[in-house]
């Protein structure tokens, strides 16, 4: 068996928040005039595989997605070999495991990386750098990996956060090329709908089984190319079957009204 390197960072080192304020207030420059990559590759398009080989930067906010992500491959493409991991590593900015994020880009034929961290304000004050994340994009395709940015669902009851950190994930791939999940944007719809559904943790800021499950909808399509609205129900996921179709519906159209990928011809 080919060894994966299982580089699974603890989340003390991550942070819990994808947000960056910090009690000082103290803005943190956007170093635009850092060199980013002497190219902008094209996206690489991995989608309609015989194999799916993915794997997750990012801080607790990732947890749970791989093998709810994995599930939802392995049912839409039963035929295909699918291996999810999920690599933790904190921020994208994050010194203390840059180099084995290195290593496990080189080292293993990955098909997708699905890249959150990324650090934003809160309060929607400050500009942090953007340079880091830009990097993981341009390696990711030198590796002929999918480079997938993972903009971070709402807190509860924020109802102009999901907007805000999808647009500076868009920002992100206008310069250096990227697919861009609309997590926040599909949680804004669905809520939108019924502000009773439970997309949160107790805490308001992670998601529950219920928002992760969401959100993986939204990866599935993306990593895949088939819509996931047309999943089956899969009663091994403690989720009733009129809520996996209300989810799969809005993943789907979210995805139709937000192109995640602009693949070159």
């Amino acid at each position: 068996m080919r060894t994966v390197y299982y580089f699974i960072i603890l989340f003390y080192l991550s942070g819990c928040s994808g947000s960056a304020d910090n009690a000082t207030k103290i803005a943190v420059e956007d170093k635009s005039n850092e060199e980013i990559s002497s190219t902008n590759l094209a996206i690489p398009d991995n989608r309609f595989s015989n194999t799916y080989e993915v794997v997750l930067f990012g801080n607790s906010h990732i947890s749970g997605l791989d093998s709810l992500i994995s599930s939802l491959i392995k049912v839409g493409s039963p035929f295909a070999t699918v291996n999810v991991v999920s690599a933790g590593g904190g921020f994208l900015d994050n010194p203390n495991t840059q180099s084995t994020r290195e290593t496990l880009l080189d080292n293993q034929a990955w098909t997708h990386v699905i890249l959150q961290g990324q650090k934003y304000s809160e309060s929607g004050s400050y500009t942090y750098p953007t340079a880091p994340t830009k990097l993981w994009i341009a390696k990711a395709k030198e590796n002929n990996i999918t480079p997938i940015l993972f903009p971070e669902h709402p807190r509860k009851d924020n109802k102009e956060e999901a907007m805000r950190v999808h647009q500076i994930h868009t920002g992100i791939s206008a310069s250096q090329r990227a697919c861009v999940a609309p997590i926040g944007l599909a949680w804004d719809s669905v809520l939108a709908i019924d502000t009773q559904l439970q997309l949160h943790s107790s805490d308001g800021n992670h998601a529950s089984l219920l928002g992760k499950l969401l959100t993986s909808y939204i990866f599935y399509e993306i990593i895949t190319g088939e819509p996931a609205d047309l999943l089956p129900y899969i009663d091994n996921i403690d989720i009733d079957e009129p809520s996996q179709q209300l989810l799969k519906q809005f993943a789907s159209e979210t995805i139709q009204s937000n192109q995640p990928c602009i693949f070159d011809a």
